[in-house]
């Protein structure tokens, strides 16, 4: 007879074993997932930091040139126009402070309506002296040879000189102009824009919250004349002038250290960047300052921040979909792998394997229980010639009716498989304890099972085909009796029933 052979498959601690590491692919690489989100959301927020940065100090640098050089530039022409006037001129070579002032007040006052952030216009004769200020003009006659370093040199030089300056009563970005009549050198004329013009400009072309912080040092004028009244102090080096809105002074302290290039900070809930994007200088390239911008990216960090939430929740869900149809493959695997170690392909039978473990297990619950057990080997009459001249297909055919019916004619606890070929074996557990009934009872089921097959088979194409099989039973009645010996003898029975004359129930018996 033929029998069924299938590869060894894996045991059930390899598959847990296998799904134990499925899941821990799952956990490390929903992991992965949310840490790489996050790291690219990080990034991602440098990057807007940082791109913001170098598009404000650019902007910034742009509005510096264009508002405030720009501007003094367009009001120091003025000047020189002004400067072309003989009496004027002539105002300025005698030092007729009165002439001069009826010369240029009235320019004074139209740019000021202009732009009320000019606050200075200043003359200078030669030797730093000053000739008259419109906006103090009671204020003449005092040698600024110290305390105006800018003025000092661009006299001796000759040269036009500008740069953030910090007086006595405040800061302002002063530009001084030679004044020459011919070849003469007259002097100076200085004119200066409160730097507020530049912090208010910049809040409103851009929407941010602009601050100027100085040092200390630079500031030893203002400080040696008003003291620290009215002054915001930020650590030991850094002041700025009051009034400042609480941001502007957080952001003080929150000023981007030497190679930083910002700073984030959070305030009152919100998440803000300081950016020092330009420092201030005087006209001998010192600096004196910083401007820091303050721009609230609260709503494009939320952005990004819940962006990568919901893309993290997205892919660990995507990642835990597919790890779950990863497992059912794997499942649906170990189901088509157990079928095929353990049942029998066409007819879907338990196989030898499968068999050889349930008519263990069976011996094992007889012996406790006290019960028996009979075991039938069915075995089909004239299989070889259906499957010679009909074909394999038919073969196959009646060999699942065959099992259908087998399956039909025991109980839900009774095992059916296939032995091989044209071979079934039937395993009847829980018989009665006493011989003479047990033997009944396994002979009822056979002769059930005879009636059964002995029905004509239709097996496609019009084809009717009667086929009877020859039962063999060994009848387990010592608790003594081995798995292999309880099998030889219901083989040697069904042996004896087809030598009988086939279609035949034999009972194995020893020889008297």
């Amino acid at each position: 007879m033929d029998t069924n052979t299938t590869p060894d498959a894996g045991s059930a601690a390899d598959y847990r074993s296998m799904r134990r590491h499925l899941f821990a692919l799952a956990i490390g690489g929903a992991l992965l997932v949310v840490v790489g989100v996050q790291l690219a959301s990080f990034l991602l927020s440098r990057s807007l930091m940082e791109d913001g940065y170098e598009r404000l100090q650019q902007q910034l640098v742009d509005a510096f040139r264009q508002d405030i050089r720009q501007t003094l530039d367009h009001h120091a022409g003025h000047l020189q126009i002004l400067l072309h006037n003989p009496i004027l001129l002539d105002a300025i070579r005698q030092g007729d402070r009165e002439a001069l002032m009826r010369e240029v007040y009235w320019q004074y006052e139209l740019k000021r309506r202009e732009n009320p952030h000019i606050e200075v216009l200043h003359f200078h004769n030669p030797d730093n002296i000053t000739l008259l200020r419109l906006h103090q003009p009671a204020k003449y006659g005092d040698d600024l040879s110290e305390v105006r370093p800018m003025i000092a040199e661009a006299n001796h030089l000759r040269e036009r000189r500008e740069g953030f300056e910090i007086g006595k009563n405040g800061i302002s970005y002063r530009v001084a102009v030679p004044i020459y009549d011919g070849d003469d050198y007259l002097g100076l004329v200085e004119l200066g824009l409160n730097v507020s013009y530049f912090t208010e400009r910049l809040s409103d072309m851009y929407g941010v919250a602009v601050g100027i912080f100085f040092h200390r040092a630079a500031m030893q004028t203002y400080l040696a004349q008003h003291g620290e009244e009215g002054m915001l102090v930020i650590g030991q080096d850094i002041v700025a002038f009051a009034p400042m809105s609480e941001l502007l002074h957080e952001a003080g302290y929150q000023q981007p250290g030497a190679g930083e290039l910002y700073r984030p900070f959070e305030f009152e809930g919100g998440r803000y960047v300081a950016y020092q994007v330009m420092s201030l200088s005087n006209f001998s390239k010192q600096e004196v300052g910083n401007l820091v911008v303050v721009a609230d990216v609260s709503e494009q960090v939320g952005l990004i921040w819940n962006n990568a939430l919901w893309s993290s929740s997205a892919w660990v869900v995507l990642l835990l979909v597919l790890i779950l149809g990863q497992y059912r493959i794997f499942s649906r695997m170990q189901d088509t792998i157990h079928n095929l170690a353990f049942y029998d392909e066409l007819t879907r039978l338990p196989n030898r394997r499968l068999l050889m473990d349930r008519l263990q297990q069976s011996l094992l619950n007889c012996a406790r229980s006290r019960q028996r057990l009979a075991l039938l080997f069915v075995d089909l009459d004239n299989f070889k010639q259906l499957n010679d001249t009909r074909g394999h297909h038919v073969g196959d055919s009646l060999l699942q009716q065959v099992a259908e019916r087998l399956r039909n004619s025991v109980r839900a606890n009774d095992t059916v498989a296939r032995q091989g070929g044209d071979e079934f074996v039937i395993v009847l557990e829980g018989l009665d304890a006493d011989r003479l009934h047990a033997t009944e009872q396994a002979a009822l089921v056979a002769e059930k099972i005879v009636c059964s097959l002995n029905i004509p088979y239709e097996l496609g194409d019009g084809l009717s085909w009667q086929c009877t099989a020859s039962i063999g039973i060994a009848l387990c009645d010592d608790n003594r009796i081995d798995m292999d010996e309880l099998m030889r003898r219901a083989d040697v029975a069904m042996y004896r029933a087809k030598s009988a004359g086939r279609n035949q129930v034999v009972f194995f018996s020893t020889p008297s």
